[in-house]
Formats: structure tokens, C-alpha cells, sequence
């Protein structure tokens, strides 16, 4: 285990410089996470790492129900190579606890239980496992005593990461059942957000560039298609229809896709945000706060996400739709310049997409999946492809199950893709929301 125990400025080879940039303060409303999510020193900070990191990559995983990917030594390499030549360093943080990663030492947990808590003279370097930084926190009585504790823990690093950094200008998110396919993964999931000063990439599209992004969802394009599902699934139970009536007494048109200017859905597994626009923390502090109402009723997230997004007016205009109901809280429109949330938007051509979904042998399968309307009228991969290629591709539709409509650019661990029949879905969707139209 020796190889993990290697300080970060060690595996680096790299000094921190003369003088480190500024610190963030750290946001009034992190303070009611308590010791849940506390640290004595930014995780990020210079002086623990020995560089200073431009862009943080966060995962969460407790209780052992997955596995940690460990990233090999050829992957860290090429990861350094790209860094240089992009004139960034990135950082990775685990935020975990001893069952998921049973492979270390008595020692090895000691120590990284006593990382989170040091002072700016002492560093207090991380134990690292596969190139993560692990973070071992002490749970907090925020979820210690209540049911799925682990599941609910895990949100908060997902959620509330900005509460910990305080000098990466970027944050990548991806939950532990997933895995960056290749270095240059990372660069493509994070350079739509083109936050100021980040590095020597020329930032794609148009406008101020976002202050979140996250991919599509890659079977269901509306939130109330994801409620359902997951119920049939058994993940939910009924009482998690009470966050969408509430929702619906709101105003949020929940039935609306993105593509029929409604708010649409957004997978879960991974986010990108720029920690340098007040924008994303202000997103997130609304995001923590909505889920945290709902949490006895969904502990999912997605849904109070875009729902949040849709109620601070951050998604964008076309998708700010106001549902056909009388609203208690009409959203704000997104004004010119505001950098909110945004789906992720890889540049590629026609030929380099289809491509790519081509080498995907479920991907033609997603496409149909994730677009309800296709999916009534399309059978079979020939007649989703050609569809993709006249009209899917200019509309802004995606075909890799990954929501990237481009490369992989994860790889997951595990599968746990469930999907009801659309007869069913249909028959609950009419007696389930009858009272909401």
C-alpha cells in the first residue's frame, strides 16, 4: 500500500507557486451542513497539495455499495502530459468512508481521518488511492441517524462541494459507479462552461458561457416521465408524488420536454460548474435546500435539480416555460448575460456522431428510448439512425446513452438501467396526474 501513501506534491513532481491566488470565502449557507461537510483547510488549498489546482474532480461514495475506480498509472501520466500542455492542474477528491475502501491499512484510515482537520502549517497531505485524494469525514447528525444514510451522505459532497473549495476555478462532478474513458474526457465535459482565465482551449459557442452543465437524460426527456419510472421501478415509493404536485401548484410544467420548451430532465451521473460565477453556487445552495425538503418523500435528485434551475430562471429562455396553471411564483426570465445552466453541447459534425453511436451497440436503442415521440413511430436501429442523420443531429438530439451525443466520455462500473413499458407508464401517467391537468 505504500504507493498510496505518496503525498500529492510527491506524485506531482510539482512546487506550489510563489503566490497562490486568493481564497474564496466560504458561503454563509454551508454553515447548516454543520460537521457533515467541514474542513479545517480547503480541500484544494496550495499549501495541502503543493500546486494550485485549477479544476477540481469530485466523487462520492459510502457504505461499500460500489467500487472506487482507481485510475491506473498510464492514465495519471497522460493526464499529466495534457495538463501541461494545457496549462492547468487538476486535483481529485473521494470523499469515502473505510467500507469503501477496504483495501487500506489501519494506518492508511487513521491518517486520512485526521487530514480533514490541519492547519495551514502543518499541510496535512491526503492518502491517496488510484489517484483520488480521500476525504474521510466523521458523519455529521445532519444524516447519521436517519434511514439510507449513506445514500443521503453522499449528496452532499454531489450538492455542497463549493462549502470545501476554495481556490479551484472548475468542478467536475461523477458519481463513483462511473469512470473518465480517457484523459481528454475531462477537458470536453468542462469547456462549454469557458469560465475566464481557465486555460489555453479555445472555449466552443457562443455567449458568456454557463455556470453549470449537465448532460441529458438518456432515456426520459421530462420529469414527470422520470417520476414514473422510477416508481414502477420500485425506487420511489407514492409519496414522492407529492414533491411534483407541489411542483405543479408552482407553475413548473413538469410534462414538457425540452425540445416542447419545457424544462426537460438531466442525468444525474455527472456535472461541471464554474466555481468562479456566483451563479453556481447560488444554484447549488437551491438545489441542497429543495432536496433537503423532499428528502423523506424522494431522495432522488434530479428532479428537485431542474426544478430548481426552472424557479431561479437559470435554464435557458426557450426552455424557461411557465406551465399552464395559475403559479404562486412566477420564475424570473434569464436576463442577457446571466450564466446559468446549460446542457452539455459537444461540437461534433453529422458524420463524426453517427459515427460514434455506430460503435455503441445500445446506442441507436437510447435514442429511441429517450425520445418518447421517436420511440412511438421508429422501430429498429436502421430507422433510428437515418432519422438521426436527416433531422436528430439539427434538432440538438443526442444518441449516445450518455446524453454526449459524441465520444464516451465515461464508462460505468456498474448497470442499473431500469425502464417500464410505455403501456404502463402510460396507464399510471393518466390515473396518477388526472387531478394536475
Amino acid at each position: 500500500a505504500s504507493h498510496r501513501l505518496r503525498p500529492v506534491i510527491a506524485r506531482r513532481g510539482l512546487q506550489a507557486d510563489a503566490q497562490s491566488p486568493s481564497a474564496r470565502t466560504r458561503h454563509p449557507r454551508c454553515g447548516v451542513l454543520g460537521t457533515s461537510l467541514h474542513v479545517n483547510q480547503p480541500i484544494d488549498a496550495p499549501s495541502r497539495l503543493g500546486f494550485n489546482c485549477t479544476i477540481a474532480v469530485i466523487t462520492a461514495l459510502y457504505g461499500g455499495y460500489d467500487t472506487l475506480h482507481s485510475y491506473s498509472r498510464s492514465f495519471q501520466a497522460r493526464l499529466g502530459r495534457q495538463e501541461r500542455e494545457h496549462g492547468v492542474h487538476t486535483c481529485w477528491f473521494a470523499f469515502v468512508d473505510a467500507a469503501s475502501v477496504p483495501d487500506l491499512s489501519a494506518s492508511e484510515i487513521a491518517q486520512a481521518k485526521a487530514a480533514f482537520n490541519t492547519t495551514a502549517l502543518d499541510g496535512g497531505s491526503w492518502v491517496q488511492s488510484g489517484g483520488w485524494n480521500l476525504v474521510m469525514l466523521p458523519e455529521g447528525q445532519m444524516t447519521a441517524t436517519l434511514p439510507e444514510h449513506n445514500q443521503l451522505r453522499s449528496r452532499l459532497p454531489k450538492m455542497m462541494a463549493h462549502c470545501v473549495l476554495a481556490h479551484a476555478k472548475t468542478m467536475l462532478y461523477i458519481d463513483a459507479k462511473l469512470h473518465l474513458s480517457e484523459p481528454k474526457s475531462l477537458w470536453t465535459m468542462v469547456e462549454q462552461l469557458k469560465p475566464a482565465s481557465l486555460w489555453t482551449i479555445q472555449a466552443r459557442g457562443d455567449g458568456p458561457g454557463s455556470a453549470w452543465l449537465a448532460p441529458r437524460h438518456p432515456y426520459r426527456s421530462s420529469v414527470r416521465d422520470e417520476l414514473v419510472c422510477l416508481y414502477l421501478s420500485g425506487i420511489i415509493s407514492e409519496r414522492a408524488f407529492a414533491q411534483l404536485r407541489a411542483y405543479h401548484a408552482d407553475g413548473f410544467p413538469s410534462e414538457l420536454s425540452e425540445y416542447a420548451g419545457g424544462p426537460g430532465l438531466v442525468e444525474g451521473e455527472w456535472h461541471a460548474r464554474d466555481l468562479q460565477a456566483a451563479e453556481s453556487t447560488a444554484l447549488a445552495n437551491e438545489w441542497f435546500d429543495e432536496w433537503w425538503r423532499w428528502r423523506e418523500h424522494n431522495t432522488r435528485d434530479q428532479i428537485s435539480f431542474i426544478y430548481a434551475a426552472w424557479r431561479m430562471g437559470f435554464l435557458p429562455p426557450q426552455n424557461q416555460t411557465q406551465g399552464n396553471r395559475s403559479a404562486v411564483a412566477q420564475p424570473q426570465p434569464r436576463s442577457s448575460g446571466l450564466k446559468g445552466f446549460a446542457h452539455f453541447r459537444p461540437h461534433l459534425s453529422v458524420t463524426a456522431a453517427v459515427k460514434s453511436c455506430d460503435a455503441q451497440p445500445e446506442a441507436w436503442s437510447c435514442y429511441l428510448m429517450r425520445y418518447a415521440d421517436l420511440g412511438r413511430i421508429l422501430h429498429g436501429r436502421t430507422a433510428a439512425r437515418r432519422h438521426f442523420i436527416r433531422y436528430g443531429f439539427n434538432e440538438k438530439r443526442t444518441c449516445q446513452c450518455d446524453g454526449t451525443a459524441g465520444p464516451a466520455l465515461i464508462s460505468r462500473n456498474t448497470h442499473n438501467r431500469a425502464r417500464a413499458s410505455a403501456g404502463t407508464e402510460n396507464a399510471l401517467l393518466a390515473s396518477r396526474f388526472a387531478s394536475m391537468e
